[in-house]
This record gives C-alpha cells, structure tokens and sequence, in this order.
C-alpha cells in the first residue's frame, strides 16, 4: 500500500509538472510574437496574402519569394491565416505549430495508450521540438504528421485488422498534412505510402483468396489510392502542371534534363565538412558533435558548428539504449518491427538531403522517443515487465532532461512568455519617420531589410489612414518605377 502511494505521488508530481510546462508553452504562444527570421520573411507574408491580410497589392514578395510562394506547399501558412484572422492577433499563428503537438500527444494517448503527461514531457525534452512548438516555423507540423503516419504504418504491421476506414483515413490525413506543409518531406512521405499500399493490396488478394471479398472489390481499391494520391500529393501535381518540375521553384535534375526552376538547392554545412557524405553529417549533428548552441535553426556564427544539432546528444544516447535494450531483452513482434522501422527510419534520415539540418527532420526522434513510450508502456502491462522499467521511472529521467533544456535555452525562453508584443516588434525594427515619409497610395521599393521590410506594409501602421505599395529587394534594380527607399537595418535579435 505505501509503495502504490508512492508511485502515485510520483505520478502525480509528473502530471503537475506536464501541465505547467504546457500551459506555459500556450500562454507563451498566445502572448508573444514569434521572433524567429524565417517566421518574418515568408511564413507570416504567406499566411497573410493567402487570408488578404496584408493583400499583393499592398506588399509584394523579393522575386524569388514570390515564387517560393507559388511552388512551396502552403497549408501550414493556410491555417496560421485562419488563426490570425479569426484571433484578430499575429501570435495567434502560433498555435498551428503548439497544437499539432498537442494533437501527437492526443494520438499517443489514443492508439500506444501513452499518458499524456509522459508524451509531453519526454517530447519537449527534445531542445529542437520545445523551441518550434511555440514558433510560426512549420518544421514541427509538418514532422508531427509524418511521425503519425509512420506509427500508422507500424501498427499496421503489429496489430491484425487494422486497416479499417477510420484508420486509413487517419492514415491519409497525416500523409496529405505532411506532403502539403514541408516539400523536403514528401519522398518520405512516398516511400512510407509503398508500404502501406502493399499491405492493403495483399490484404485484399488475401481476402479475395479466402473469398470473404469478392474480386470486383479491388477494382474499387485501386482507383480509391489513386484518388487519395492525387489528394496527398495535391501540391507537386499542381507544379507539374503549371510549372513543368514537381519541386518548384528547386533546381531537379532528371535524367541530364534540368527541369523548370527559380533558385538552386540548398546547400548549407559547418566548414570541416562540406566534403563529408550526408550519413557522416547527419551522425554528427544528431549526436551533436561540435554542435551549435540550441536555437529554432541552429545557426551559429562559428562556421564549424552552424546546422549542427538540437535533438540534446545525451537524450539521443539514452533513447537509443533504451530501445537496443529493450528490443534485446524483450523478443516479440512489436519490437521486431520497431527495430526494422527504426533501421530503416535512419537510413532514409541519414542520406535525405540536407540530412544535418536536424528542424527538416524531426520526425526521426520524435517516432524514436514514441516508440520508447509505447514499448515502455506496453511492457509495464505485460507479465514480463521489469520492476524498474516502467513509466514511473522513464518519466523521471524525461523531467530531469526536460530541466537541463528548459534552464540552457536562453534569449528567450521556450516555456516561459516574455510578453514580446507585437507593437514592441514594430518599435524595435521599423524606422516610423520613414514610413511618415511614405505618401498615399505610393508605390516603394525597400532595399535590403530582409526580414524586416514586411514589418513596413501599411497593414502595420493604421495611424496613417491611407494606404500604400510595398516591395521587398535585395536589389535596386529589381524596382522598377517604384521609389526606392533604405532603411538602416536594425538587427533581429
């Protein structure tokens, strides 16, 4: 009786410490304005044109954002516009990227029977998930509903009679989120959409031999992916269509012919590495050898750190021991299929491009530390369960590195709101006699302010009463007719 009570009053202090942490992370998202660069440079531009916010008439994009804006996936931008629109607050965007893990959470909880308090903070122990998940980047949304299909297509392998409509809808919801929110992700998306695809098309052969379906029925199955594939990959079709390359406006290659493009492939690595292979950079980054100092995007001034880490190598160490640990001690199926998805997981992460830019996938730990949660808890309510792995134990250990990330990131916290609002924003980065300046419907050219020139739309600024045409460039000669104008830049940060 007084060890229950013990276990109780342990779990109950990790509940406390779930909830406070969470719904300091809400009060941070609904309080204060984003600060992070690309959040300002064409994340809340995009939010806003899609929803009329700040219209193209009243402020247009650098050119090649503009083109980002007609080939980059958009539903991500799509809802942090609703956000805004219906909260009449730019903060408000940020809860696209704080529910989405409020959602993973719920769906943990649901289908792995996960408490909730363990999934928070084992989830925010990660540096690179706590800072995005209050942000208006959508690495995060983008990752959560990946993750989500990827423990889909795992219980589809472990659990019989899985594939009912609910779940392949679930299953098609987080494949058409992740594939129209982040364009990095959508081979993974593909690839992972092989595997459930075969499962369902053996199934029905399966049931059409045993002949509890008939055979007409697969005639129906395979128009029905079909249509679904057009859905999912709405936003390279759409390229295709318009713009002759499915990865617009990226450089692609295929087959010697360069397809229809804007700008190259980003390509961004510490120093001591630009020969490296990407599997050499993604090992290195994930366990955070000569990393950067956490932060949204892991860029440092040191050349030999920048992009490097924000998963906390220590955690990732712990993560990857625990499962070894238990995918040795325990042999069954669900760890055999955890091991070959978590195999095949790293080996997609190790050689995507980019693969070192940890924020384009997060899906790799957030699925690691879900499947530790999951086997976790399925083994505490299994017979052969060991005393001190259980959901007790493993939540101790989460909190005490859920401590060490919250007290080392800085400048500003990830938790706590610092009640940054927008109009200190707007103080803090526009130069106000300037766009005094500005005369009624004129047409400007701002010159190399980047992020800060969207700041300068006359959305902003409703003391004037009138309205006014803003372009953003990095160059003079990109103004045309337009007036151009340089404001001293102010620093971001």
């Amino acid at each position: 009786m007084e060890f229950n009570k013990k276990i109780f009053n342990v779990k109950t202090l990790l509940n406390l410490v779930a909830i406070i942490v969470t719904v300091s992370m809400f009060l941070k998202s609904v309080i204060d304005v984003d600060r992070s660069y690309d959040s300002w440079w064409y994340h809340l531009p995009f939010a806003a044109r899609i929803w009329g916010i700040v219209p193209a008439i009243s402020y247009a994009f650098q050119d090649f954002v503009e083109a980002r804006y007609d080939g980059f996936p958009l539903l991500a931008q799509f809802l942090q516009g609703l956000f805004w629109v219906v909260f009449q607050r730019v903060q408000a965007a940020n809860l696209v990227s704080f529910l989405s893990l409020i959602i993973y959470i719920c769906f943990l909880k649901y289908y792995f029977k996960v408490p909730l308090y363990l999934s928070a903070i084992a989830l925010l122990a990660v540096p690179m998930i706590q800072i995005h998940a209050t942000s208006c980047y959508v690495d995060l949304p983008a990752n959560v509903c990946l993750s989500i299909l990827i423990l889909m297509t795992y219980l589809i392998y472990t659990q019989r009679g899985f594939l009912t409509k609910r779940n392949l809808f679930v299953i098609f919801l987080a494949a058409t989120g992740t594939a129209n929110i982040k364009m990095q992700l959508i081979p993974v998306v593909l690839l992972i959409l092989c595997f459930v695809g075969f499962k369902l098309i053996w199934l029905g052969f399966k049931e059409i031999k045993a002949r509890r379906m008939p055979s007409k029925s697969l005639l129906t199955i395979v128009p029905a992916i079909f249509l679904a594939a057009l859905l999912i990959f709405a936003t390279p079709m759409k390229n295709i269509v318009f713009y002759g390359n499915p990865f617009y406006p990226l450089r692609i290659e295929i087959m010697g012919i360069v397809l229809n493009h804007k700008e190259l492939l980003y390509q961004d690595s510490p120093d001591y590495l630009k020969n490296a292979s990407r599997p050499q950079r993604w090992v290195y980054s994930v366990l955070e050898i000569n990393s950067a100092p956490w932060s949204i995007d892991q860029g440092s001034k040191n050349p030999s750190q920048h992009r490097m880490g924000g998963f906390f190598g220590a955690y990732v160490i712990f993560n990857i021991l625990l499962f070894s640990y238990i995918c040795y001690r325990y042999r069954s199926r669900e760890t055999l299929v955890a091991a070959i998805l978590v195999i095949i997981m790293s080996l997609v992460a190790a050689f995507i491009p980019q693969s070192h830019e940890l924020r384009y996938y997060m899906f790799w730990m957030i699925s690691l530390v879900s499947l530790n949660l999951y086997l976790v808890c399925h083994l505490e309510r299994s017979p052969k369960n060991l005393k001190w792995l259980d959901t007790k134990n493993l939540g101790i250990i989460c909190v005490l590195f859920l401590t060490l990330v919250i007290f080392q990131i800085r400048k500003p916290s990830a938790v706590k709101p610092s009640f940054y609002t927008f109009e200190k924003h707007l103080e803090r980065h526009v130069d106000f006699k300037l766009v005094n300046k500005i005369s009624p419907a004129e047409e400007v050219c701002i010159i190399s302010i980047t992020p800060n020139d969207f700041l300068y739309a006359s959305k902003f600024h409703p003391q004037l009463n009138y309205s006014y045409s803003v372009k953003a460039t990095d160059s003079e000669s990109e103004c045309g007719v337009r007036k151009a104008i340089k404001p001293a830049y102010r620093p971001w940060l």
